[in-house]
Order: C-alpha cells, then structure tokens, then sequence
C-alpha cells in the first residue's frame, strides 16, 4: 500500500490540477468541489479505518472517530468500496456535525440562509469527497497489483 504521503501528494496534485483546470475555464462553483477533494483527502480518507495521518490530522477531535476505526475493517467494503465507504464517512461526518449545527442554530450563530446556501453546494463537496476517495483507493489497488506481480517475478 502506498504511504499516507503518497496518497496525500497525488491527491494534491490532483486538486492543483482541478482548481488550475476550473479557473482557467472559469467554471462556475468550482470551489465546493475542491474543498471536498481537499477534505477527502487530509480529513475523510478511507484510511480512517486505522488510527492514520487522517485520523490524527482531527487533533482533539479524533475521539470522535474511535467508533468508526473500532467498527471498520481495514480495507473492507466499508471502507475502501467506491462510493458505500463515501456514504458511511459522509453519513458519519454529518451525524458528528448535526449537533453543532442545531445548536448553531438555537443560540442564532448560524442562520438559515447561510445553511440553505451550504446544502445547496454539498453536492459539489461531496463530489470532491468521492473523487479524492477514488483516487486512494485506485493508488491501494495499483500498489496490490504492483507487488503481486513482484512476488510473482521472484
């Protein structure tokens, strides 16, 4: 398996490209997409399933994820599927952040219109958040792939 470093440059690499592409082209909402790449990639890695750099990046808050490393298989479905890992993190972010945000919205720090003009761009930020994850898990497979055909050679 590649490093986290690894897995971290090409997805950067990636997001450098994307933002280059998107303001070149002067795409519209471009920058949802590129916080989700972003995102996906220091904070909501499919290696979240192992006490990893992207566990540890949440700083106090990692706590909040023992759940989620103590319940995930390193590598399953789960975790490294194409899209269900997506789905499980995101769900799992999202249930971490539906406190925050109610009570954002009691004591009125949030307002309902800057949280409408958030869930109207989540799409795009969970499409940056599926990409940098597919991105991972191809580099996993490859890497799998490649070491198989060495032991293979030997």
């Amino acid at each position: 398996m590649p490093s986290g470093n690894v897995h971290d440059t090409v997805n950067t690499i990636v997001l450098s490209g994307y933002v280059a592409y998107a303001v070149a082209s002067d795409q519209p909402e471009w920058f949802p997409a590129a916080v989700g790449i972003a995102v996906g990639t220091l904070w909501l890695s499919p290696d979240l399933d192992l006490k990893s750099e992207p566990y540890y990046r949440w700083g106090p808050f990692r706590v909040l994820w023992i759940p989620y490393v103590k319940a995930m298989p390193h590598r399953s479905i789960w975790s490294h599927g194409l899209l269900i890992g997506d789905v499980i993190r995101l769900l799992y972010f999202f249930a971490l952040l539906f406190p925050f945000i109610f009570f954002g919205m009691y004591a009125e720090v949030i307002h309902a219109a800057d949280l409408d003009r958030y869930i109207e761009q989540l799409p795009q930020f969970m499409t940056g958040v599926v990409v940098a994850s597919t991105i991972h898990i191809l580099l996993d497979h490859l890497s799998s792939i490649k070491r198989t055909k060495r032991r293979r050679a030997r």
